[in-house]
């Protein structure tokens, strides 16, 4: 059951970090890039459940892998565009959460 755990510590952890960012975009007066950090990083938690299905129902990962990220970077844009929000900041917290994500599983696969 390790999956599920990188699939939970990604998303607890991106959940707190888009808090933060959304704290620090009301502190400093850049509001929608607060938010739109906090939403590529709760877009970009969802992979991992994602991750965790393509694997357990044996697709090809690396078409999968092409297609889920492109999917979710369309999903960002349209909320985005749909939010008022910026597209660069929601990438970028798409892409913090895949980090959070390695990290995670490099934190899970070195425990014993």
């Amino acid at each position: 059951m390790k999956g599920v755990r990188v699939v939970r510590d990604t998303v607890m952890i991106s959940v707190v970090l888009g808090a933060t960012a959304m704290l620090a975009g009301f502190v400093f007066e850049q509001r929608t890039i607060g938010l739109s950090v906090a939403l590529g990083l709760v877009v970009g938690a969802v992979n991992g459940e994602l991750i965790r299905r393509v694997v357990a129902g044996g697709l090809p990962f690396v078409v999968s892998s092409i297609m889920r990220m492109l999917g979710l970077s369309a999903v960002a844009l349209v909320v985005a565009l749909l939010l008022g929000a910026s597209q660069v900041a929601l990438l970028l917290g798409l892409a913090a959460a895949q980090f959070v994500m390695v990290g995670a599983a490099v934190r899970q696969g070195l425990r014993p």
